[in-house]
């Protein structure tokens, strides 16, 4: 039987959120300011459909306290008429939980065990699963950044120095509990008939039977430790403004970014590295191959990646008065970014490189009648215990790679830009503006340290032949060490003998940098300052982005198909809009008190007065994306070849929403032309696709929102305001779903349509002002 939703899921949200600033003068050329900020937020939910509520040990429920706390402090002091210094302190933290809802629960199937099992259900039959998704004691995520600056304003003659330097040190303590509590997975394998050749075996049996039978199909637990990472930064900063003529200005800068990587407190950073000799991966000859695992800190290694001390940035720029109402500006500057190993939380340091020393209990499925496990009865889980370190500790395994040599390399952009600013009538400024920059060093995967040469696709379907225990060639390709079988099973095949490093299953380098991102835009923009009761500001931008890397997680970023031919990766960006168009602005009615028409306090001046509109209008073009072509033995998926014969571009979108108004009626709408693409014929030859094309791209997006505001004049000293705001004023239905892009899919190039109404909602607020 399937249960959903038996239980409400109505659980409150509380969020508090306070803070205050105090601004003391101490004397003439002395003041401070503090600033504190709190934010408490508190939440809960469920992994699975909540059919019973705690104290069930049944329950999913999860508990998430978040908690955000700043403290800033800053001081002045003008020591002279020319020299002025400042200094800052800010504290700035953030704790981010969550809990199992039940704990200091017994269960008899899993070893000094504080909550319950996750228990799931496989075979289709759409059984709710029991506990918390992986049997998820809590994750404790706590993170603080410090940060101290001193700068000196120093004016001499036609030049004002600023000169200081900043210091910040951050901390993130994690453990990223994941199945301390066991889970047990239960098919209907084990109640299905003993043949799984028979063409039934899949469907005949139910997993409910078998778990009432106490037959797992598989389980696993594995434990946690907690992560301590630290790093620090010291940037010191000298910037020039000359002042050459009363009509122009240059500023000269330059800071240097000292960024000292990260370390962490108890040397529980394992990563791969390529100089290491594996004792447990000896080839035919007798002769352990390169590529183990190393430890940051242990035994003599290196406790953290080497700094890089060349991280300098100039900054430039200039402005020149053409005359009263006309400037010239422009600029152009060099930005170090965090990133490398100076950066641990975008590259997932504390999910990722501790993993292999956290012990784990794993029964994998047989694909059989037959239990991995076993009976459960009298047969509890056993609790794991820390793995200890050995450079072999990840054969057969995803290994996660760092280079202490090189990685301390920081990404940096390139900016610059050069804009006219015009004062026009009526209070109204003009700017255009040339804005582009150029990031290099962005996190990437277009490198896969173990990535099968291309050369080998010749070897075709060969690739998937798995080695047996004994043999020592397969293919004409030799066994590449001797536990090779032992350690990879039935996925000991002939494309992972011939990886570069074959007893790893997968090498994730999460500091690699060889993203780039460039951008290039005309910005115009008309500010309109308040005057006659209008103001406005409207902005447009024509721009065009291009990229190989589009994810400042390393972890998230989708990675090439090919490293030795990495062309197809250089394209247009996942997130170009080359045309988006904003418009916001307020008018106050010329009527009631205190304006041009009907300017009394009685009646009518209440009733036509205080009257105020104001309105925010985005419109932006939709983003590029690709398409793709099955898999491929490289990197797990292919892209297919460019017909160019046929042309590629985006029908309109309005055949989407005619398809969803006539209820779905007949195919889906087609959003290119599939022939444009044809297949490679064989997932071992690679396409010719580029990674995105500017001619395919997701529908637009339209947004406006409104308010009226109604201001009562009730005295001198008091007044209340009534305002309404709507969102998504035009109610218009925005496309979810998406074209589907893989060739290898009979629905290639349709739209596969749902829609994501967010109808127009209106929300009324009043104000007492006195």
């Amino acid at each position: 039987m399937t249960i959903r939703n038996a239980a409400p899921n109505a659980i409150p949200n509380i969020q508090h959120v306070w803070g205050f600033v105090v601004d003391h003068k101490i004397n003439d050329k002395q003041s401070i300011h503090y600033t504190q900020w709190r934010n408490t937020f508190n939440n809960s939910g469920f992994d699975h459909s909540p059919f019973v509520l705690a104290p069930n040990p049944l329950s999913s429920q999860r508990f998430y306290p978040n908690i955000g706390s700043v403290f800033l402090l800053s001081y002045s002091n003008s020591l002279t008429d020319k020299v002025v210094m400042t200094a800052g302190f800010g504290w700035v933290g953030e704790i981010n939980n969550q809990f199992n809802h039940l704990t200091g629960i017994n269960s008899p199937v899993v070893q000094q065990s504080i909550i319950s099992p996750n228990i799931n259900f496989g075979g289709g039959q759409g059984y709710t699963s029991w506990g918390t998704s992986g049997s998820n004691t809590g994750s404790v995520n706590r993170k603080l950044g410090l940060d101290f600056v001193n700068n000196w304003l120093w004016t001499k003659g036609r030049h004002t120095f600023n000169i200081g330097g900043e210091i910040r040190r951050s901390f993130q303590d994690d453990n990223e509990e994941q199945t301390a509590g066991g889970q047990f997975n239960f098919s209907n394998h084990q109640t299905s008939i003993h043949d799984p050749g028979d063409a039934n075996f899949k469907t005949f049996g139910n997993p409910f039977a078998s778990f009432l039978l106490g037959l797992p199909d598989n389980a696993l637990r594995s434990n946690s430790q907690e992560l301590k990472l630290r790093n620090i930064d010291y940037s010191p900063y000298i910037q020039d403004d000359i002042k050459i003529t009363p009509r122009l200005t240059v500023n000269l800068g330059l800071r240097w970014d000292i960024q000292v990587p990260f370390t962490e407190v108890h040397q529980n950073v394992v990563y791969f590295d390529a100089n290491v000799q594996n004792p447990s991966a000896v080839n035919l000859g007798g002769q352990p191959l390169f590529g183990a695992v190393s430890r940051l800190g242990y035994n003599g290694q290196p406790s953290r990646v080497g700094t890089h001390f060349g991280h300098f940035g100039p900054r430039l720029g200039f402005a020149y008065k053409l005359n009263d109402k006309t400037v010239v500006q422009g600029g152009f500057s060099l930005a170090f970014l965090n990133g490398g190993a100076y950066e641990y939380g975008t590259n997932k340091v504390a999910v990722n490189y501790g993993n292999l020393l956290v012990g784990s209990f794993v029964r994998g499925t047989t694909n059989s009648y037959t239990s991995s496990y076993g009976q459960w009865d009298g047969n509890p889980l056993p609790n794991p215990q820390a793995t200890p370190y050995n450079p072999s500790l990840g054969n057969g395994q995803n290994v996660n790679a760092l280079n202490t040599s090189t990685d301390g390399f920081a990404p940096y952009s390139q900016q610059w830009n050069v804009n006219v600013q015009r004062q026009l009538p009526f209070r109204t400024f003009l700017t255009a503006s040339w804005v582009g920059n150029r990031v290099i060093h962005l996190p990437s995967n277009l490198n896969p340290i173990d990535q099968l040469d291309p050369k080998y696709l010749a070897l075709g379907a060969k690739l998937a032949d798995v080695f047996q225990p004994g043999q020592t060639q397969l293919d004409g390709v030799n066994l590449p060490y001797g536990n090779f079988v032992k350690d990879f099973g039935g996925s000991a095949t002939v494309a992972q003998a011939l990886r570069p490093y074959p007893q790893f299953n997968n090498i994730m380098n999460n500091f690699e940098g060889f993203g780039t991102a460039y951008y290039q835009s005309l910005q115009v923009e008309v500010d309109k300052h308040l005057s006659n009761g209008l103001s406005f500001l409207v902005g447009y931008t024509l721009s065009r982005s291009l990229d190989n890397a589009s994810s400042g997680f390393s972890s998230f970023v989708n990675g090439g198909i090919n490293k030795y031919d990495q062309r197809p990766e250089w394209s247009i960006s996942g997130a170009d809009e080359p045309n988006t168009l904003k418009v916001s602005g307020t008018y106050e009615l010329p009527l009631g008190p205190g304006k041009p028409f009907l300017n009394n306090k009685g009646v009518t001046g209440q009733l036509t007065g205080g009257w105020k509109i104001g309105w925010i209008l985005d419109y932006e073009q939709g983003t590029p994306f690709g398409v793709v072509d099955g898999s491929s033995p490289l990197n797990g998926f292919n892209r297919p070849n460019r017909n160019a014969s046929v042309p590629l571009k985006t029908a309109s979108y309005d055949l989407v929403k005619k398809f969803l108004i006539g209820g779905k009626q007949g195919s889906a709408p087609q959003i290119f032309n599939p022939a444009a693409f044809t297949s490679t014929g064989s997932q071992y030859v690679i396409g010719t696709a580029k990674r995105n094309y500017s001619e395919l791209r997701s529908p637009n997006y339209y947004n406006e929102a409104a308010s009226l505001e109604k201001s009562f004049f009730l005295t001198e000293r008091y007044r209340f305001t009534l305002k309404m705001d709507y969102f998504n004023l035009l109610n218009r239905t925005y496309l979810a779903g998406g074209t589907n892009t893989d060739l290898s899919n009979g629905s290639f190039g349709l739209f596969n349509p749902s829609t994501n109404t967010n109808n127009r909602q209106g929300q009324i607020t009043g104000k007492f002002t006195f």
